[in-house]
């Protein structure tokens, strides 16, 4: 579409710009014009809740053309998980009507002095005043927000009481299941004093070759009827049996990384479907529609639904010591109308859990609450005073470093990278993911860092314990990944379109007339050395690509028992990694890396 949609929210007003051509060329869209804009927008002296910070929303070339599953937006700001850059993508309608409302991004900047929200038709902005917007769940916001818009086709993003309570790992919501999970982008949001946002248009996305991209949508959705079967029947839940037992699964605060099958099949995908399954659910345009809508037929949490993805069942499940799908469920859905990302809730409970059996607090210093691994109500009380800032809830609302900060001594419980905890891998169970996690531009991330899993751990085709050969691997993924962000694509079906490290040349084409496929890893590399330049700036370097000191503990028990990541081990890939990169050993990007990236002359805000 070409255009950019700024609004300050201070005076509301809001403006059009026009976008580089050659920025589409150079970074496609998506998370690369987003790491862009933020280089050239957001200092490194500016703190993620000041009202200097800014929320950047960017679509990538894919988004919202008539392709299966061009759903995806990329958010870049500040996030005050990590007090860094921060990079986040959601499926959904939201990145579709933006382009179809004749915009390829929208930037929010200032704060309002009063709970508003924001309506966008076409080149139009509404703002809506309306102090009555706080304490609602995203999804009450949303039904809010529609109930004052004429007409459908509006698509939806809002927070819920946990952004308003500045809580660092908020998250923002997607019309009525998808979200920007990671990182505190609700908290940024909230304090702007947006409660929600919607967004329709009647403007066509355009394509370069209309009849072309009819037949690459019908092939790839006839594919996608094989290659994705099981994820539409299971959904990323499949991965809870296969993850637990080759040793990998986060149990009990990671203190191990497996269950007895009999123990923990409570929490598997066939006792999901069997016993719990209501509906599938898909993003826009979607043929797979891995979401699975869940309920809780009986018991004490019954009625509660929620959409539980593979991370969720991992960190709320065997994480806190929960091997009952009623419980995961209940919290996810807690977690949903809260407005909490679950990892990093399923994360911190798991660390009030390990310090309470420890005997390092008790129930008098947590406003008279026990929370024990294994206790699913404890889970649902401590998620609840962590959106209430209650009891610990004050503490751990402020995520692993706000926790470190003030209880240093609770540090070797605490699994982060640079503030990010960790999603539900171990990676003392195979070691690539170990450097995934430590050199991932958002922090301890499987996707940003690089999907390691199907390397090492579902076609074993690299040695899960070997150091040497993980650095190009991680470097691969990583570059692939960026440019699949940038694109506007869910990562689920782009083996549909040979989005792979040699991709195919037909899909962009198509698109955008433009033979981007020789481009496309170069593209990727790019954009991580850019974002590696934004880490630097923002004072990050060797040391913080670390590792929490529970890695370097061996596995006391299953299939990968005995097994760590030593400090020497991570520098064997560390070393081959920035070597790789063209980054010197303490892990900047070297003058010639940036001048055959053309990242020599990046301009930045004056």
């Amino acid at each position: 579409m070409g255009k950019l949609l700024r609004i300050n929210l201070s005076t509301r007003r809001y403006s059009t710009e026009q976008i580089d051509p050659h920025d589409f060329r150079d970074f496609l869209g998506g998370r690369g014009l987003g790491a862009l804009w933020y280089w050239q927008e957001i200092g490194p002296n500016i703190r993620p809740l000041d009202a200097e910070n800014k929320l950047g929303f960017f679509t990538g070339p894919m988004t919202g053309t008539p392709l299966v599953s061009t759903t995806k937006i990329q958010l870049a700001t500040k996030g005050p998980e990590t007090g860094h850059y921060l990079c986040s993508n959601s499926g959904g309608n939201f990145g579709p009507r933006l382009r179809e409302a004749g915009f390829d991004a929208l930037v929010l900047e200032g704060a309002s002095d009063r709970w508003i929200a924001v309506a966008i038709e076409n080149e139009t902005v509404q703002f809506i005043d309306d102090d009555r917007w706080q304490g609602l769940s995203p999804m009450q916001a949303r039904e809010k927000m529609l109930g004052q818009l004429p007409g459908n086709k509006w698509a939806t993003m809002s927070i819920g009481p946990a952004a308003e309570n500045g809580i660092a790992f908020s998250s923002i919501f997607v019309d009525d299941g998808r979200a920007f999970g990671r990182g505190g982008g609700g908290a940024v949001l909230a304090s702007k004093k947006v409660k929600a946002l919607a967004v329709r248009g009647d403007q066509k996305v355009p394509v370069a070759d209309a009849a072309k991209c009819k037949e690459i949508a019908a092939n790839a959705r006839m594919g996608l009827k094989t290659s994705r079967a099981q994820h539409r029947l299971l959904g990323t839940s499949q991965l809870v049996e296969i993850i637990n037992e080759l040793g990998c699964m986060p149990t009990r605060n990671f203190q191990t990384s497996w269950a007895p099958p009999e123990k923990v099949q409570g929490v598997y995908a066939q006792t999901l479907h069997e016993h719990y399954y209501v509906r599938n659910y898909a993003c826009y345009r979607c043929s797979v529609a891995c979401g699975q809508m869940a309920e809780v037929k009986d018991g004490e949490f019954a009625g509660t639904k929620a959409r539980p993805e593979y991370e969720s069942i991992g960190l709320l499940g065997p994480s806190c010591g929960i091997n009952s799908m009623d419980a995961v469920i209940a919290a996810n859905e807690m977690c949903d109308n809260l407005g909490m990302d679950t990892i990093t809730a399923g994360n911190m409970v798991a660390l009030v859990m390990e310090l309470f059996e420890r005997g390092l607090v008790s129930a008098e210093d947590n406003d008279g609450l026990e929370v024990r691994f294994g206790d699913g109500k404890a889970l649902l009380q401590m998620l609840q005073f962590i959106a209430e800032r209650r009891g610990f809830g004050a503490l751990i609302a402020e995520g692993a470093r706000g926790v470190i900060k003030a209880r240093p001594e609770w540090e070797p419980y605490i699994l982060h990278v640079k503030g990010l905890t960790f999603p539900a891998y171990d990676p003392r169970g195979f070691h690539g993911m170990g450097l995934a996690y430590a050199t991932s531009a958002r922090g301890a991330c499987h996707n940003v860092g690089g999907y390691t899993v199907s390397d090492e751990l579902l076609k074993a085709k690299y040695d899960r314990y070997a150091v040497e050969g993980k650095g190009e691997l991680v470097k691969t993924l990583q570059d692939n990944r960026a440019y699949i962000d940038s694109l506007g694509l869910c990562t689920v079906v782009r083996g549909a379109y040979q989005f792979t490290p040699s991709p195919a040349s037909e899909t962009l084409l198509a698109i955008t007339g433009y033979d981007f496929a020789p481009y496309l890893m170069t593209i990727g590399e790019r954009v991580s050395n850019l974002e590696r330049l934004i880490l630097v700036r923002e004072g990050v370097d060797r040391s913080d690509d670390n590792l929490p000191p529970r890695m370097k503990e061996a596995i006391p028990d299953g299939p990968a028992a005995g097994h760590l990541i030593s400090d020497e081990m991570l520098d064997v890939m560390l070393d081959e990694y920035y070597a790789l990169r063209g980054w010197d050993d303490r892990g900047k990007p070297r003058p010639e890396t940036l001048e055959r990236l053309g990242l020599t002359e990046v301009p930045t805000q004056g």
